[in-house]
C-alpha cells in the first residue's frame, strides 16, 4: 500500500472546539492530501474511496456525520490586542450527492494547503508532515491529537499547556471536569499509546501546580536509544516525611520538582536534606527555583558543621578589621561555583547565619559573610 503523507499547515494542528474522532480525523486529513495533491479547493469523492485507501472499517453514518460537524467549526485570528480580525470554517460545503460527498475547502486553508507551501524550507518551518496511514495504529481518540501535536514540535522542546488549553484542544471542556480523570483518559491514555507506537521516543508529561491545583502541563521528550543509568535513587522513611512536612508549605509545594529532588539525594548527605527541608519548611516568601533554593540550605547546614576557626564563637569570631582580613585567607578551599540567588534570599541566609553564631548585626561579621559567599552566590535581580 502507497504511503500517504500529507504537509499539513500548522494553523489546522491544536483546533479549539475539533469534534474529537480518530476515524474523522484520518479522513479529513485524507481530504485535505487530496486537495492538496490535485491542488483544488473543491472535489467530489466516494466515502468507500476513503476507507479504502486508509484501510479502515466502513462507518459512513459516523463519517457523515463528523464531515457536517467540521463545516461548523469557526477558527478565528486574532491581533495582538485579542481582536478579531478574520474568522473562517473548517469546510465551506458539505453536500450528499449520487457519486458520492462534494466538500469544499474555504480559501485561506486553500492558500496555505496548495499555494503557499512552496520550497522544503516554507514546508520545514510552517508544515507538519503527517504519514495518514500511521494514525490507524491508534485506538485511543485523543491519541491522534497528541500524535499531531508532537509531530509539529519535532525540532524543537515540547510546549507547555493550562490544563483549560488542553482540555479546549482535546474537546474534553465539559468532560472529566476532576483532573484524576483527565490524566487517566486523556493524557496517561494518549502518551501510554503513543509510547508503544513510537520507536524513537518516549513522552512524558510534567504537573505544575498554581497553590495546591494543577494548572499546567509540561511535555517531555526523550529518545529511546539512550539509556538512563543512572540508579533510582532511595529515599528513606524519614527523608519521606520531611519531604511530606515540607510541601505542606505552599511556597515549597508550587516550587517542588521531584526531578530536582532525586537529583539532590544522589549529591548530597540524607541527614542533611533532612535539616535543610526543616529549615525551608519555615520560608514565607516565593521560591523562583526549588532545586538552588534547597541546595543553599544544605549548604548552610554543611557550613554550620564546619569545625573552623572562624565561626567558634569564644575568640575567632571577626569583629575587627585585622581579624576580617585573617578570614579572608581561609576561604580559598571553600569555593564551590556560583548559584544564582535572589537579594532578598541572600539576605536571608545572612540573618540564618547570625544566628547561628547567636550574633547581631555586625559590619566586619557582614564583610566576612560577604567575603565567605562571593565566590558561591550571584546575586540576580
Amino acid at each position: 500500500m502507497k504511503n500517504l503523507e500529507l504537509y499539513k499547515p500548522n494553523q489546522l494542528i491544536e483546533i479549539v472546539g475539533n469534534p474529537i474522532s480518530t476515524k474523522g480525523i484520518m479522513a479529513y486529513n485524507f481530504l485535505i492530501h487530496k486537495f492538496q495533491t490535485l491542488k483544488t479547493d473543491r472535489l467530489t469523492i466516494s466515502m468507500s474511496e476513503i476507507f479504502n485507501s486508509l484501510d479502515i472499517s466502513d462507518d459512513y453514518e459516523e463519517l457523515y456525520n463528523y464531515l457536517d460537524s467540521l463545516q461548523k467549526i469557526r477558527v478565528e485570528s486574532r491581533d495582538s490586542r485579542g481582536r478579531i480580525w478574520g474568522a473562517f470554517n473548517l469546510l465551506a460545503v458539505f453536500q450528499k450527492r449520487n457519486e458520492g460527498v462534494f466538500v469544499q475547502i474555504p480559501d485561506p486553508i486553500f492558500k496555505v494547503l496548495c499555494t503557499n507551501y512552496g520550497n522544503e524550507k516554507e514546508k520545514e518551518l510552517y508544515y507538519t508532515t503527517i504519514r495518514l496511514l500511521e494514525q490507524r495504529a491508534f485506538k485511543c481518540s485523543y491519541t491522534i491529537i497528541f500524535y499531531e501535536i508532537f509531530k509539529k514540535f519535532t525540532k524543537v522542546n515540547l510546549p507547555k499547556y493550562t490544563l483549560d488549553e488542553l482540555r479546549a484542544i482535546s474537546g474534553t471542556t465539559e468532560k472529566y471536569k476532576i483532573y484524576a480523570d483527565f490524566k487517566k483518559r486523556v493524557l496517561s491514555s494518549a502518551l501510554k499509546e503513543l509510547n508503544n507506537f513510537d520507536s524513537q521516543y518516549e513522552y512524558s508529561f510534567e504537573e505544575k501546580r498554581l497553590g495546591r491545583k494543577i494548572n499546567e502541563i509540561k511535555f517531555i521528550r526523550i529518545e529511546k536509544n539512550i539509556l538512563d543509568v543512572t540508579p533510582e535513587p532511595q529515599i528513606s522513611e524519614k527523608l519521606s516525611k520531611a519531604i511530606t512536612k515540607a510541601r505542606k508549605s505552599r511556597f515549597v509545594d508550587s516550587s517542588y520538582s521531584q526531578k530536582a529532588m532525586d537529583k539532590i539525594i544522589s549529591m548530597y548527605d540524607e541527614k542533611d536534606i533532612i535539616k535543610a527541608l526543616g529549615e525551608l519548611y519555615k520560608y514565607n516568601s516565593e521560591i523562583l527555583n526549588f532545586q538552588k533554593m534547597l541546595i543553599s540550605k544544605i549548604d548552610d547546614v554543611k557550613r554550620s558543621k564546619m569545625p573552623l576557626k572562624t565561626i567558634s564563637k569564644t575568640k575567632h569570631i571577626p569583629t575587627t578589621k585585622n581579624d576580617c582580613n585573617e578570614f579572608k585567607d581561609t576561604i580559598r578551599s571553600f569555593d564551590r561555583g556560583k548559584i544564582d540567588i535572589s537579594k532578598e534570599d541572600y539576605e536571608e541566609l545572612y540573618i540564618l547565619y547570625l544566628e547561628s553564631l547567636k550574633e547581631t548585626h555586625n559590619p566586619y561579621i557582614r564583610k566576612s559573610f560577604d567575603i565567605v559567599n562571593k565566590h558561591k552566590y550571584k546575586i540576580i535581580d
